[in-house]
């Protein structure tokens, strides 16, 4: 089987047009259909027949030049390059419908957001026809970024899918050969990110009632003297010496947040989270914080369990 090349790609198909297909299509619009008329791009759209949304896909693709269908055709079989930017949830499925079609030697872009074990077995489900599949995790949102999202890529293919797309203006890093690895990383990173978001909601709203939002995000500003990936690795080794103080605290929180009329979501996990350390009876002997590194072997050997241990 002749491999295609990068310059063999003159027709690239997106599975799915919402925000983030949307904004990855008119950026191949702008740097890569319009620079040679031979090139075709092409896409599909199940939402096309919804009656709601469907007017709104068609319009948009018209307007970035799209050629839509609302199903998988033999069209996908001229595609050199396929990106799937569907949902989690349908992901699985359009990588089903779409290798139907797709000729071997194809590059699959996954662009979807899901666990690296998720990507993995999409992986071997397209690898299975002689397509090339790439995982790709897009670490910044469409909405701010449009198609320069940072997007970071893993699997065999992903050096070679990044040669085509830094070109065309796309901010792409290859993390490593292993399908999953960048997703993987991602999903762990939600962790954090999402974790933030609603620690930040309860600390505002808690601030707001108390009238004292400003006050608040002014005390703050010590945070910005440190790296963040310095301020998680401290209170990680810290954790191990400190977490009954740091738990006796968030108990005060949560009767603070009570006071205000609030469910302490977010403070009751904390607690919980500060109490099974605090039961786990590792804190330190001589009350010295170990190495981050250090930290995170006794956490993960005897604090942290799975669902299922005792």
């Amino acid at each position: 089987m002749t491999e295609k090349t990068s310059d063999d790609i003159t027709t690239v198909a997106l599975l799915g047009l919402g925000e983030a297909g949307t904004a990855i299509s008119r950026g191949l619009a702008e740097h890569w259909l319009s620079q040679d008329a031979t090139r075709r791009l092409i896409g599909v759209d199940t939402a096309q027949k919804d009656n709601v949304r469907g007017p709104a896909i068609t319009e948009r693709a018209h307007e970035i030049g799209v050629e839509l269908d609302d199903r998988y055709t033999e069209a996908l079989g001229t595609a050199g390059l396929v990106i799937s930017v569907v949902t989690g949830t349908d992901a699985k499925g359009a990588a089903e419908a779409a290798r139907e079609w797709l000729t071997p030697g194809t590059l699959y872009l996954d662009v979807n957001t899901l666990t690296g074990k998720q990507k993995a077995d999409i992986a071997a489900l397209v690898e299975a026809v002689g397509v090339h599949y790439v995982d790709i995790a897009a670490m910044g949102g469409f909405s701010t970024y449009g198609y320069r999202a940072p997007f970071v890529l893993s699997g065999p293919m992903a050096e070679r899918a990044a040669a085509w797309m830094k070109p065309l203006g796309f901010d792409v890093s290859v993390m490593s050969n292993c399908a999953g690895d960048s997703s993987s990383v991602k999903i762990i990173r939600s962790i954090m990110v999402k974790g933030l978001e609603a620690l930040g909601v309860e600390c505002m709203v808690a601030a707001h009632r108390a009238g004292l939002t400003e006050e608040v995000l002014a005390c703050f500003a010590d945070i910005d003297d440190r790296t963040f990936p310095g301020m998680v690795k401290s209170l990680t080794a810290s954790h191990t010496n400190h977490a009954k103080r740091r738990m006796e605290e968030v108990e005060k929180v949560m009767e603070n947040l009570a006071e205000l009329g609030m469910e302490p979501i977010m403070s009751a996990a904390t607690r919980r989270s500060h109490a099974r350390t605090v039961e786990a009876a590792i804190q330190p002997a001589d009350g010295i914080n170990p190495s981050f590194e250090d930290a995170l072997k006794l956490l993960s050997e005897k604090v942290v369990k799975g669902l299922n241990s005792s």
